[in-house]
C-alpha cells in the first residue's frame, strides 16, 4: 500500500514556509536598467481550459467580460540578481484594468500562495467571486502574476529518476523508522536528480528574488508606489518585499500570515501540528453538543478518548472493506479529528462509523465521501491543451528548500518526527512524514531581517487554523509592524472569500484605515452564537483548511 502526503486545505496551496534570505546590494544592481512590459495579446482560452480550473460554466461570460479588459505581457528581470546584465529571465503579467480609469486611485497585485501558485488569473477570480474585490476595481488596476519557475513566466521543470525508481511501500499503522528512512531516501534521489538537471535556475527560485522580480513589474508598469494582497506564502512575500523596498509600497493587506521564523521548516511543522491539535478539542466540543445525534460522548473528552481507541483500535488490526482495496489503518480517526469546520458534521457521522466498522463490510454511507475511490479505479484525464498552470511543484519545492535553513539529514528529521507524537498524540500522526528537502543540494539563501517601515500595513489571521497558526501573526507584527485583524475561524485565507470580511478588506484599500477589528468567517454548520461560544470556551480552557468537498483523506 502506498502512503501519501495528507494535502492542507487552503487558499491556493497550502504548504506554507519560505525563504529569509535577501541582500539589499543585489536589488539596487538590478535598478541601473530601467525594466519595460513587452504587451501582447492574451490567451484565448476555450471554455473547457475556464472550467477546468474551477469557472463554473454559467459564470463564463462574465468571465470573458473580464479578460476583454485585462492586458497581458512580460517583464524581464535577472536570473541571479548578483548578475544583474546575465541571464535575463521572464514575468508574465496581468492587468485587469479598473473599470473608472479617470478616477483611479493605483495598482492593486495580488498572490495566492503557494510556493509555486500562479496569480495570473488571481485578479479575475477574485472580481469574479467577490462583490468586494469587483467594488476595488472600479479604482483599482489589479495586478496578477506568475512568480519566477511558474505557468507563464520562465518556467521550473526538471529531471526525475528512471521508471525503475519507485516510492517504497509504505505498511499501515504507525510509520516506523525503517520505513521513514526509505522515504527519505527515496526523497532525497529525487531532489538530486531533480537539481542536478536544472541546477543553475533552480538556484534562483528564492522568496526574495520574488521580491525583487515584484519590483521590477512595479517599476515596467510605470508605477512609484504598488498595494499589495497576499495569502498564505503571499504574506512572506510581501513582508520580505515590504522590507526591501518600503519606499515602493502603498497600502498591503497579508491575510494568513507565515510567521518570521517559518523557512525552518520544522519549526514550520512543528507549530502547525501544534495547532491541529488544538483544533481537535474544538471540533470534539461542537460534536458533543450534539451527542442526541452522533453518540460520541457528552464531552470534548469523552470523544477524543473515542477517537484514540478507534486509531489504536485500527492501528493493531487495519481495515479492509470489501469495495475498497485500501487499508484503513489509525490515521483516519486522527484525520477525522482535525477536520475543517465546514466537514465538522461529515467528520462526526463518520468516526461514528469508523468506531463499529468491521473488515469485509462495504464502505459505511458516512466514509464513502471521506475516503474516495481507490487510486487505481480513477481515470486520470487529459487537460484541456490552454488550461492554465495552478501550480508548479517543482518551483514550490524549489523556493521552500533554497530557503530552508533547518537540518536536511535523516537523523535530525526523525528526532523532530518522533517528537511531535509524544507532544501532539493525535495530530502528530498526520504530521510531515519525510524531510522535503532531503538531498537537496543547494544551500540556504543569505540571511536577512525583517524591517519595520512606516507604510500601511493590515495583518490577518485566523484564530484556529493550522497552516499559518495564529500566533503567528503577533510574532510578524513585533518584528515588521501592522495592525492585526482577527478572523475567528479555522479557514486559511477566507477573508476574500467572506463578504462579511471582505468589506473590511475593501474598506482599508478604499480608505488607508488600518482595522483592529475582525469578522466571524467561516463558522461549523448549525452553530449558533451562543453555541459557537461554548466551543470557543472549550478550546481556551484546554489550550495555554478549502471547502469541504475537497477534503479527503489518503492514508500517509
Amino acid at each position: 500500500m502506498t502512503r501519501h502526503k495528507r494535502l492542507t486545505a487552503g487558499i491556493g496551496v497550502l504548504v506554507v514556509a519560505a525563504g529569509l534570505g535577501i541582500v539589499p546590494g543585489p536589488a539596487a544592481a538590478a535598478g541601473t536598467a530601467s525594466p519595460k512590459v513587452t504587451w501582447g495579446d492574451c490567451v484565448a482560452y476555450s471554455d473547457a481550459a475556464l472550467e477546468s480550473i474551477g469557472l463554473p460554466a454559467e459564470e463564463l461570460p462574465k468571465v470573458r467580460a473580464l479578460l476583454a479588459r485585462t492586458d497581458c505581457g512580460t517583464v524581464r528581470v535577472p536570473l541571479d540578481y548578483h548578475k544583474p546584465h546575465g541571464e535575463q529571465i521572464t514575468v508574465a503579467i496581468t492587468r485587469l484594468r479598473a473599470t473608472d480609469q479617470k478616477h483611479k486611485r493605483g495598482s492593486l497585485a495580488v498572490n495566492p500562495g503557494g510556493p509555486g501558485g500562479s496569480g495570473y488569473l488571481m485578479p479575475h477570480e477574485l472580481a469574479l467571486t467577490s462583490a468586494q474585490f469587483a467594488e476595488l476595481n472600479e479604482r483599482y488596476d489589479l495586478i496578477g502574476f506568475d512568480p519566477r519557475g511558474v505557468g507563464y513566466s520562465t518556467r521550473a521543470t526538471c529531471a526525475h529518476p528512471g521508471e525503475d525508481v519507485v516510492p517504497p511501500e509504505i505498511p499501515s499503522g504507525p510509520l516506523s523508522e525503517a520505513t521513514a528512512q526509505k522515504i527519505y531516501d527515496f526523497q532525497a534521489l529525487q531532489n538530486k536528480t531533480c537539481v542536478q538537471s536544472n541546477a543553475s535556475f533552480l538556484a534562483q527560485l528564492t522568496t526574495s528574488n520574488v521580491a525583487r522580480d515584484l519590483d521590477r513589474v512595479r517599476a515596467a508598469l510605470g508605477l512609484k508606489k504598488i498595494s499589495y494582497f497576499g495569502v498564505s506564502w503571499g504574506t512572506l512575500l510581501g513582508q520580505v518585499y515590504r522590507s526591501l523596498y518600503p519606499q515602493s509600497v502603498d497600502r498591503m493587506w497579508l491575510d494568513s500570515v507565515v510567521g518570521p521564523a517559518a523557512n525552518r521548516l520544522d519549526s514550520r511543522f512543528h507549530d502547525a501540528t501544534a495547532a491541529d491539535e488544538r483544533k481537535t478539542t474544538r471540533w470534539a466540543a461542537w460534536v458533543a453538543e450534539r451527542n442526541a445525534t452522533y453518540h460520541l460522548g457528552r464531552t470534548a473528552g469523552e470523544v477524543l478518548a473515542v477517537v484514540r481507541r478507534v486509531e489504536t483500535r485500527l492501528d493493531e488490526h487495519a481495515i479492509v472493506f470489501s469495495d475498497v482495496e485500501r487499508e484503513i489503518d489509525g490515521s483516519l480517526a486522527s484525520f477525522l479529528a482535525v477536520a475543517p469546520s465546514p466537514s465538522y458534521a461529515e467528520a462526526a457521522a463518520g468516526l461514528a462509523a469508523l468506531a463499529t466498522a468491521k473488515s469485509g463490510d462495504p464502505v459505511p454511507d458516512a466514509l464513502r465521501p471521506i475516503i474516495g475511490p481507490d487510486e487505481d479505479e480513477t481515470e486520470p484525464t487529459e487537460p484541456p491543451a490552454d488550461r492554465p498552470e495552478q501550480f508548479n511543484d517543482v518551483a514550490g519545492t524549489a523556493i521552500l528548500c533554497n530557503d530552508d535553513t533547518s537540518a536536511h539529514d535523516f537523523p535530525s528529521f526523525w528526532r523532530t518526527y518522533r517528537s511531535w507524537q509524544m507532544d501532539f498524540p493525535i495530530a502528530g500522526r498526520l504530521a510531515v512524514f519525510t524531510q522535503r528537502c532531503a538531498g537537496w543540494p543547494v544551500p540556504a539563501a543569505e540571511p536577512f531581517t525583517l524591517r519595520r517601515s512606516s507604510g500601511s500595513l493590515q495583518l490577518s489571521g485566523h484564530r484556529w487554523e493550522s497552516p499559518t497558526p495564529y500566533e503567528w501573526i503577533a510574532q510578524v507584527q513585533s518584528r515588521i509592524g501592522g495592525t492585526v485583524f482577527t478572523v475567528d475561524d479555522d479557514i486559511h485565507g477566507s477573508v476574500a472569500r467572506v463578504p462579511a470580511c471582505t468589506v473590511h478588506l475593501e474598506a482599508y484599500f478604499r480608505t488607508g484605515r488600518p482595522d483592529a477589528g475582525g469578522c466571524t468567517g467561516v463558522t461549523p454548520p448549525g452553530t449558533t452564537s451562543t453555541e459557537l461560544a461554548v466551543v470557543t470556551a472549550a478550546v481556551d480552557t484546554t489550550t495555554s483548511s478549502p471547502a469541504s468537498d475537497h477534503w479527503h483523506w489518503r492514508r500517509h
